[in-house]
């Protein structure tokens, strides 16, 4: 429960590294969240809509600046998610492996008697290594596994290209070794907390007017 917010920060930030996808279908196809299985069985509510662009944060009045109470909390959600999403994009193992290790570490504000649980502890380092060695392997092997597929729409017109400009918000990770990333995601994970914070107690509510 204490993890919740920010493995909802987690799942926007995966999509939002995905904005640069064709459509909102080939960005799901890059995420952990939404299966195949899931846009089958919504086929028939979809038709005409395959071809919609990428879907963003930025497309929520919830996120239309100014949306938390102080600047500096918005300009750190939207590096934190630039990052993550830069970090993980595409790479479907790796928001697994990254999944759990946000899951084992509680807020630093939690009772510091979950902090120190010697089990978690020993589970968040095995992840750490998993992770670590995961991506020392992927670059020499063909560990990337990938669900996509082609969509098949009954329109011609093709999906517009388009990259969040959130995505702007951070440097870029590319060049960054194993050992790098690994350490930069292991410091993001705090940041996810603060961010879940920031987006349930430290934002405005958005109330629309029904008319």
């Amino acid at each position: 429960k204490s993890t919740y917010p920010a493995l909802y920060v987690l799942m926007w930030s995966i999509l939002e590294g995905n904005t640069r996808e064709r459509t909102w279908m080939d960005q799901h196809m890059k995420t952990l969240h939404i299966t195949k299985e899931n846009h089958a069985a919504i086929k028939d509510s979809i038709q005409g809509l395959e071809n919609v662009r990428s879907i963003s944060l930025k497309d929520q009045e919830r996120f239309t600046s100014p949306w938390a109470r102080d600047l500096a909390d918005e300009d750190k959600f939207e590096r934190t998610v630039s990052l993550v999403g830069k970090l993980l994009r595409d790479d479907i193992q790796l928001q697994a492996l990254y999944h759990m290790l946000v899951m084992m570490k509680p807020p630093e504000k939690h009772p510091s008697i979950q902090q120190s649980d010697s089990t978690l502890v020993s589970v968040r380092s095995s992840l750490c290594q998993f992770i670590y060695r995961y991506l020392a392997a992927k670059d020499n092997t063909d560990l990337k596994y990938t669900k996509t597929i082609k969509t098949h729409t009954a329109s011609s017109e093709p999906g517009t290209s388009f990259c969040s400009s959130m995505m702007k918000e951070s440097e870029d990770v590319e060049n960054l070794n194993p050992a790098e990333k690994t350490s930069l995601l292991m410091n993001l994970v705090n940041d996810l907390h603060d961010c879940g914070n920031i987006m349930q107690n430290r934002s405005f509510v958005v109330q629309m007017d029904h008319l």
